[in-house]
C-alpha cells in the first residue's frame, strides 16, 4: 500500500522526517518496502519561459529555443518538440540534473548548435508514462521556481507491506493512527459532515437475504450529479497511492477508502430494475464485470442482484452493465460490512483481487461503515452536485463496533516478553483505541471493532513487544519444561529401509481427488475458509497426495519411484466431532530394476509392493495376509486385495485403476498401498529360537479346488490342521487349462514338517500330510490330484 506523505501529516502533525517516519513503521512491525521521493526526483528542474523560437539550420525537426530561467542570460536549447510557442512556460532540466529515467543533463552539440539544458515533457519528469510533447505550464508558474514545488509533487511516498492481520492498517487514518500513539501526537477525527438530505429523494429499496454474512448494508441514492473528472489533486494523490484515474465518482469513492479504508461501490441506479437483494447466487448465474471478465458464479459466492440479474459480486466487484459512467445522472451509493470468510472464499475461487477485496478479506472497521458513507457523498455533491436521500441501513454497526474484552494475568504477559511492561506502554496501547484496566495482577483489555486480530492473551503479548520494540527484548533462552521423549517412529523407519522414498504432503485435496478412493458417504471434513478449491476437503486417503509427487518425479525422466508416507486422515464421526487415523501408505510405479548387461529393465508390479509390504510385516513383528477384493474404491479389480493381520483388516494393497492413474499424468501402471496404524495388533517381542537339531520334512499337496476359494484360506486351513508340527506351508504352483474343469483350478501346496525334540519318522509326516488333504477335502471341496 502506497501512503503519500502529505496525507498522513494531514491527519498527524509529524515533525520528523520521512526516513525516521518509515524507521517507526518498522519497529511497530510494519514494513516498509520503499520510499519514493517525487519532489527531489526532479531537483534542478526549474520554470523557463521561452523568448525566442527559431528553426534548426541543419535539421529540420528541431528547433533553438532562448529560454529564461531566471539567471543573468537566457538559455540556448535545442529542442526536437513542437508543441511550443513563444512566450510559453516549460520545465527545464538544468545542467548536471538527473531525472526520473537516470538521463543526466550535459552540455553538449546537436548537429553543430550548443545546448544547455534539456526542455521535458511529463514522461521525462516521471508525471505520465507517454507524452506528445513538452509539458506547458501555467502562465502564472513564476520562472526559475523549482518545477516540483510549483506542480505541488509529494515530498515522499512510502509504499507499506501489510500484514494479512491487519486490515485495520490498509487505509492513511490506520497508519496515521499507529504514529499518532507511537509519538504521543493527536490524531484528527473523522467528524461530522455537514450535509443537507433531500426527503424527496426516495430510499432504495434493499433486502439482505443473508445477514450472518452481512450484518450491516448502508445504501443512499443520490439524484442531480453531472458527472466530470474529478479534480487535479485527487487524481494526482490516486495516482501517488497506485491506483488510476476512472471518473469522477469513482475516484472519490477511491479515495475515501484508501483514507477512511471503507470500500464502496456506486450503482447506476437507471440501469437497476426492482430493489437490490444482497444474497448468494444461484446456479447458473454469471457476472459480466467492470474487469471485462466474465465469471460463472457458484453458490459459495455473496452477489447483490436487482430483479433481473447480479449487479455486483459483494465486497469485490461490480457488473459492467450497472457501473457509472459519464453519463449517469443518478447513482445508489453502498457502504457495508462483509464477513471476511465468505469474501475470501470468492476471491480464490474466481483469482480475482482488488482493493475492495483486499480490505474486506483482513476485516474493515465496523464503525466507518456510515462516516465513508457521508463524506463520500458530501465530495460526490461539492465537486458534481445533487441531491442526496436519507440513508436506509441494514443491520446494527453499533453492535459491531463493540469490540472484544481479553482478560489475563499481567505477570503472563512479563514472562512471555521476558521483561517487564512499564505504564507508558499501557499509555501507548490506549492512544492506539484499546482501554486498559489493571487491577493487582489483573488485566483486563478491551480491544477496538476495528481490531480483529486480537483476541487471546498472545495476541495483547505481540502488541506490547511492538510497542516496547523487538529490539529491547532480552536475547535469552526461555525456560524448557522437561516433556517425554517422543516415541521414533519405527514403522516408518522400516518402510525407509526397505528402499522408500519419505514424503510429506498436505492434508488438505479437492473433493475430486477425495472421491478417487473414498465414495461420498457424508462424512467428508470441509474446510469454512479454504486456500483454494484444490485444498478445500481434510484428506481421507494419503494417495491423491503421493500420486503427485509420483508425477511430479515422472516427468522430470525418474525412471521409477517408491515412496512412502506416515501420515493422518480425517472423516466426520458426527456433526461435532471427527476421528483421525494414523496411516502408513506406499506408492511404487515405474522401473524396479534398470537396463542392465546381464538382464533387461522390469517394471514394478503387484508382487513388486506386496513382498515390500510382507517384509514391513516381518520387521514390525506381525503376520499380514491378503485376501482379494475386487470392491476397493480406486483400485482395479483382479488386482487388488485387503491387508489382515489376524481376522482383523488393516488396510489395501493394489493397482491404482488405470483411468485414477491417467487423472494424474502418469501412463505406467501404479501400485499403492496403506496400513492403519491405529488398529495394528501389538506386534510380538522378538525372542531367541536356537537352530534346529533334527532335520525337516518337505511334502508337496496338489489338489483341485473351486476359482472362487482364495487361496489364503486354503492356506490357513492347511496350516490348522497340520498343527504345531508345522514349520512353513505356502502356494509353490497355480495351475489352469488343459486337463482342468473351467470352474476349478490346480493348487500346490509345499508343507515344512519339523519337530524340535527328535526325527519325524515317515508314518508322522505322511499322518500329518493326510489331516492336511482331509481338512481340505472337507471344508473346501478339494480333489487330490
Amino acid at each position: 500500500m502506497r501512503i503519500p506523505l502529505s496525507w498522513l501529516k494531514e491527519l498527524v502533525p509529524l515533525n520528523i522526517s520521512v526516513q525516521e517516519v518509515a524507521e517507526r513503521l518498522i519497529r511497530l512491525g510494519h514494513e516498509v518496502e520503499s520510499i519514493e521521493t517525487p519532489r527531489a526526483d526532479i531537483a534542478g528542474v526549474v520554470v523557463g519561459h521561452i523568448l525566442s523560437m527559431m528553426p534548426h539550420p541543419n535539421a529540420d525537426r528541431l528547433q533553438l529555443l532562448r529560454v529564461d530561467i531566471g539567471t543573468d542570460e537566457p538559455l540556448s536549447i535545442v529542442c526536437g518538440a513542437s508543441n511550443m510557442k513563444v512566450g510559453d512556460k516549460v520545465p527545464v532540466a538544468t545542467i548536471g540534473t538527473r531525472l526520473p529515467g537516470g538521463m543526466v543533463i550535459k552540455k553538449g552539440k546537436i548537429r553543430g548548435e550548443t545546448s544547455y539544458g534539456m526542455c521535458c515533457s511529463a514522461a521525462e519528469l516521471g508525471l505520465a508514462e507517454d507524452a506528445d510533447g513538452l509539458l506547458i505550464l501555467s502562465e502564472d508558474a513564476p520562472v526559475g521556481s523549482e518545477v516540483g514545488a510549483y506542480l505541488g509533487l509529494e515530498e515522499a511516498i512510502i509504499d507499506l507491506s501489510i500484514t494479512p492481520n491487519r486490515g485495520d492498517c490498509m487505509s492513511v487514518r490506520g497508519i496515521a493512527r499507529e504514529l499518532a500513539a507511537d509519538l504521543d501526537l493527536p490524531l484528527a477525527r473523522v467528524g461530522d459532515v455537514e450535509l443537507s438530505v433531500d426527503d424527496a429523494v426516495a430510499k432504495p429499496g434493499v433486502r439482505v437475504e443473508d445477514p450472518g454474512h452481512v450484518p450491516c448494508y448502508m445504501a443512499r441514492r443520490i439524484e442531480g450529479l453531472r458527472v466530470g473528472d474529478a479534480p487535479e489533486w485527487m487524481r494526482r494523490g490516486l495516482a501517488y497511492a497506485g491506483m488510476r484515474s476512472v471518473n469522477g465518482v469513482v475516484d472519490v469513492l477511491n479515495y475515501v477508502m484508501l483514507y477512511l479504508g471503507q470500500p464502496m461501490h456506486a450503482f447506476d441506479a437507471s440501469r437497476l430494475e426492482g430493489e437490490l437483494k444482497v444474497r448468494r447466487a444461484r446456479k447458473g448465474e454469471t457476472l459480466d464485470a467492470l474487469d471485462g471478465h466474465h465469471y460463472e458464479l457458484t453458490a459459495d459466492d455473496l452477489v447483490v442482484a436487482d430483479d433481473h440479474t447480479v449487479v455486483a459480486m459483494a465486497g469485490i466487484i461490480g457488473s459492467e452493465a450497472s457501473g457509472v459512467s459519464g453519463d449517469t445522472t443518478e447513482v445508489v451509493l453502498e457502504s457495508a460490512f462483509f464477513r471476511p470468510a465468505c469474501i475470501s472464499t470468492s476471491r480464490r475461487q474466481h483469482g480475482l483481487v482488488s482493493e475492495s477485496s483486499m480490505r474486506f478479506e483482513r476485516g474493515v472497521d465496523p464503525s466507518m461503515v456510515g462516516p465513508a458513507l457521508e463524506q463520500a457523498t458530501k465530495i460526490l455533491i461539492d465537486l458534481f452536485g445533487g441531491r442526496a436521500g436519507p440513508v436506509l441501513c441494514l443491520g446494527d454497526p453499533a453492535e459491531l463496533a463493540a469490540g472484544r474484552t481479553i482478560r489475563c494475568q499481567r505477570s503472563e504477559l512479563e514472562e512471555r516478553l521476558g521483561r517487564q511492561i512499564p505504564r507508558e506502554a499501557d499509555c501507548v496501547l490506549e492512544r492506539m483505541g484499546f482501554r486498559v484496566r489493571l487491577v493487582d495482577d489483573l488485566m483486563e483489555v478491551h480491544a477496538p471493532a476495528f481490531r480483529h486480530d486480537i483476541a487471546i492473551p498472545e495476541d495483547l503479548a505481540e502488541e506490547y513487544a511492538r510497542i516496547l520494540g523487538y529490539d529491547s527484548i532480552p536475547s535469552m533462552m526461555p525456560a524448557l519444561k522437561a516433556c517425554k521423549v517422543q516415541k521414533k517412529e519405527a514403522q516408518l523407519d522400516h518402510a525407509v529401509a526397505a528402499g522408500a522414498i519419505q514424503c510429506i504432503t498436505y492434508a488438505f485435496i479437492s473433493e475430486d481427488e477425495q472421491r478417487h478412493f473414498v465414495k461420498d458417504d457424508g462424512r467428508d471434513l470441509r474446510l469454512v475458509n479454504p486456500i483454494s478449491e484444490d485444498m478445500s476437503l481434510m484428506r481421507r486417503s494419503l494417495w491423491p497426495g503421493l500420486l503427485r509427487v509420483a508425477r511430479h518425479n515422472m516427468n522430470r525422466q525418474q525412471p521409477g519411484v517408491f515412496l512412502t508416507e506416515l501420515g493422518r486422515i480425517y472423516e466426520a464421526a458426527d456433526q461435532a466431532h471427527h476421528r483421525e487415523h494414523r496411516i502408513l501408505a506406499w506408492l511404487m510405479c515405474g522401473e524396479v530394476h534398470r537396463d542392465e548387461w546381464y538382464s533387461p529393465a522390469r517394471m514394478a508390479d503387484f508382487f513388486d509392493l506386496k513382498g515390500a509390504i510382507e517384509d514391513w510385516f516381518d520387521a514390525v513383528g506381525l503376520k499380514g495376509r491378503f485376501l482379494a477384493d475386487d470392491g476397493i474404491v480406486g483400485l482395479q479389480p483382479g488386482q487388488s486385495a485387503r491387508i489382515m493381520v489376524g481376522k482383523q483388516g488393516v488396510g489395501v494393497l493394489g493397482r491404482i485403476d488405470q483411468s485414477i492413474a491417467a487423472a494424474y499424468g502418469l501412463e505406467v501402471a501404479v501400485f499403492a498401498a496403506w496400513v492403519d496404524l491405529d488398529v495394528l495388533p501389538q506386534s510380538r517381542q522378538p525372542r531367541f529360537v536356537p537352530l534346529p537339531e533334527f532335520p525337516s520334512v518337505q511334502r508337496d499337496v496338489v489338489m483341485l479346488f473351486d476359482r472362487s476359494i482364495a487361496a489364503d484360506t486354503l492356506v490357513q486351513t492347511a496350516a490348522k490342521a497340520a498343527g504345531p508340527l508345522l514349520a512353513d506351508v505356502y502356494v509353490f504352483d497355480v495351475y489352469t487349462g488343459k486337463g482342468i474343469p473351467e470352474d476349478k483350478r490346480s493348487v500346490g501346496f509345499r508343507l515344512t514338517l519339523q519337530d524340535a525334540s527328535r526325527t519325524l519318522t515317515q508314518e508322522q509326516a505322511d499322518d500329518l500330510v493326510r489331516k492336511v488333504v482331509d481338512a481340505l477335502t472337507s471344508q473346501h471341496g478339494g480333489q487330490l490330484r
